[in-house]
Order: structure tokens, then sequence, then C-alpha cells
């Protein structure tokens, strides 16, 4: 039987959800319908363009660039806080939906997802036929649209989904690779990034026909196995599996720049404690566990360094993860002043087994267990701010959390994708 991949890819992922939260908050705007961005706080160093608006786009607006130089190119952008919490909500509910045509659902990252659409014919008709169904019910019932390439492996329904947006379907079958493919540029081919574009230019290969035509050993010898790995992607085939990436192999993260350089360890510990709690809280909601903590500076010439440690029993406890940061930022302290303070957790799972010592506490553990699960609840029903610990009340602005974290606090930094 002939396998049938559907991508779906949510079409200016942060852009339109922030679009939808602005509506129903009472918005007369559409932001997807002016020049807008969604962007970190200009005055606080966040001033980065996260996701762009289609009119943005016609003005040369860039994800990634500034948004000092965003605004040179369209005065006028309207540009607003991203709001994570919100984003993965509606992520959440992309996936319910989702799941009523597959069981077989690999999420790559917020904004997209694979499914394995092989045999489903005699439950829902056409191939075709099922994706506009998909793509209609999003945008009826959730109020956003979607890309979906349909192939016969997820390389080639991932590259379909970019085609022409948005809201559209889009087929392609090996045959039509020389076509479809092979003219684009070879940046535009999954898995190119800048620098290897760059590098394939210098040997002549500037569009993903020639990559395709390549000599196969010459591209092994210069980039390795990724060069192996790009002839095949060029020739419309996934000799590795595009998503390796899968989401119960997940990292969780969050990082903040501060208003003003610290000088100090004691004045990024508000700082820390609000990003593992919301790192704490990411895992508790997904209900997974981390096996290692990581504390990430970058001082204020831009040098970064980090440390990390792996746990004896896995956590998602706030308290468990900012005692084991708060010591890596002691020894990770540089000697410069800082300006940005990371914390992730990586080696995540499902398994919550804590094997305790004699020195440990059960009965503290268990209460501290049922304080982090009501905080959340309180949060998730009436808003972040339902909630707070003392320490994140301090007066000392340098040594309060920065405000910057009410944008950053839910910041998943899942190996994942940005909102395009």
């Amino acid at each position: 039987m002939a396998r049938v991949y559907f991508h779906v890819d949510v079409n200016s992922a942060f852009l339109s959800w922030s679009a939808l939260k602005a509506l129903r908050e009472g918005s007369a705007v559409d932001l997807r319908s002016i020049p807008s961005a969604v962007g970190g706080d200009e005055e606080k160093r966040h001033g980065v363009v996260l996701a762009k608006s289609l009119p943005a786009k016609r003005f040369g607006v860039r994800t990634g660039e500034s948004l000092f130089a965003a605004r040179a190119k369209c005065p006028g952008l309207t540009v607003v806080a991203p709001d994570f919490d919100w984003y993965v909500q509606n992520s959440k509910a992309l996936i319910r939906i989702l799941s009523d045509y597959s069981p077989d659902i690999e999420q790559y990252s917020i904004d997209e997802a694979f499914l394995d659409m092989t045999g489903t014919e005699a439950l829902f008709g056409p191939v075709l036929d099922t994706a506009h169904a998909i793509r209609n019910r999003v945008r009826e019932e959730l109020g956003f649209t979607v890309n979906i390439g349909v192939a016969p492996n997820r390389l080639l329904a991932k590259m379909a989904s970019d085609f022409e947006k948005p809201d559209k379907v889009h087929l392609l079958p090996p045959e039509d690779v020389p076509a479809r493919l092979w003219p684009l540029p070879v940046q535009a081919l999954f898995g190119v990034g800048p620098s290897a574009a760059r590098r394939l230019n210098g040997m002549g290969i500037c569009t993903i026909g020639e990559l395709a035509a390549a000599d196969r050993g010459r591209l092994v010898e210069v980039f390795g196995a990724r060069g192996d790995t790009f002839w095949n992607y060029a020739n419309g085939r996934e000799s590795d599996p595009v998503t390796k990436q899968h989401a119960r192999d997940s990292t969780y993260g969050n990082s903040v720049t501060t208003p003003g350089d610290l000088t100090a360890p004691a004045e990024a510990d508000a700082t820390l404690l609000a990003l593992c709690e919301s790192v704490g809280s990411r895992l508790r909601m997904d209900g997974r566990t981390a096996r290692v903590v990581s504390v990430q500076l970058v001082d204020n010439a831009f040098r970064r360094k980090s440390h990390q440690v792996t746990l004896d029993n896995p956590t998602n406890s706030t308290d468990a993860l900012y005692r084991i940061a708060r010591q890596l930022l002691r020894q990770a302290w540089p000697g410069r002043p800082v300006r940005l303070v990371g914390v992730t957790a990586e080696r995540t799972g499902t398994d919550n087994f804590e094997q305790l010592d004699l020195f440990s506490d059960p009965t503290r553990r268990d209460k501290q267990e049922k304080l982090d699960r009501a905080a959340d609840a309180l949060r998730a029903r009436f808003g972040e701010g339902a909630v707070l610990r003392a320490k994140l009340l301090h007066p000392d602005e340098k040594t309060a959390a920065p405000r910057a974290l009410g944008a950053a606090k839910a910041r998943d930094k899942r190996r994942s994708g940005e909102g395009r």
C-alpha cells in the first residue's frame, strides 16, 4: 500500500494566534489584515520580530530581524507581545482536531504536525478531500488557517505545505519533484540553512535541481553525512526521517534578557525563580519530568556560558528546579556583568518515579507537589498574575524578575520552530 502523509502547518502561527486573542478581547482590528508583528519589548532589549502578518511581509519585514529594522521598512507597524500560554492552547486544540483523522500524529513543533494517513481512504474518502476537510474545520472551529502538504513521504509533505499560502492544500507526488522543487533556490530545501546554502552556492549549486544533479560523493566530502541527506532530499527521497525531533524527547526552557546588567548572582535569583516556575509548570502541564537541568548566561560582552547537572531522580517541582538552578548559576557566573539568564530542562519523560533516600521527607515533597498543582490551576483559570511568589514582588527593580518575563514566561524551546 502506498504511503500517504499530511504535513499541517499553521499560517503565521504566532501572529494568527495573537490576532485571535486580540479579537476575543474586543479589538476592532484583525492584526492579520494590517502590517503587524509579534515581537519583544523594544525598551527592554527584546526588539526582535517573532512573526509578521502578510501585509508586513509585503513591506519586507522578516522574522528574526530587529524591530528597529522592521519599523524602518514599515513605520506604521503594529507590534504586540507574545503570549506563549495562549499559543500552547491553540496548538493543543489543533492536535485535538487532527487526532480525529489519524492515531499516528507526530508533532514537529508548536505549529506543525505530520499525520500518517495511509489507508484512511476507506474511512474519510479521497485524501485530498480529507485534507480540505481538515483545513476547513481548523478555520471554522479554531479561527486560524493552515496549509496542508500531501505526499508519499514526510519530506515532500513538508515541502508541499510551504507552497502558496495561506489556507491551501498542495499535493506533491515524486514525479512532480523536477517541475515543482528543482527550480527553487537551494536554501528553500528543508535542512539547508544559510551557511550550507552559501557553501553550496560557492560550489556552483544554486538551485535544488542543481543539488539533485550534483556529485553525491563530492557533497559527502564537503558536508559529511549531511551531504548525503541533502542529495537525497533534493531528489525527493527521505533518507533520514524528517521527524527525528519527537515531542516525547523534548526540551523545555525559557530565557530572558534583563532590563539592566546584573553584577552578582543574587541579583538574578528572582529572575531565575520566575524562569524555573515557568519551566516547572510547563513540565507539569504535559505530565513530564526532567533528568537534566542547565543554566545559561550571556554577559555584557555577549559571551555565553552554561552549566548543567544530571539528576539522580527526575523532577518537575519548581522548588527543586530553582534549588538546582541557583547552584548552577553561581558555578557559571562569569567575570563580567550578565545581561541574559536562561533555564532549560532536558531529557524529559513521563517517568515520575522518585527513589527516596533516608533523608528525604515524603510528606514535604507531597505537600510541595500539591502546592505547585494548585498554583498551576489558579493561573490557568485566572491568569499568570493570580498567584505570585513573594520573592517575585521584590521592590528593588534591579533584583526583581524583569517585566519581560510576562512575555518570555511560557516560551517553549522544545527544539521547535518559530511561528512563521
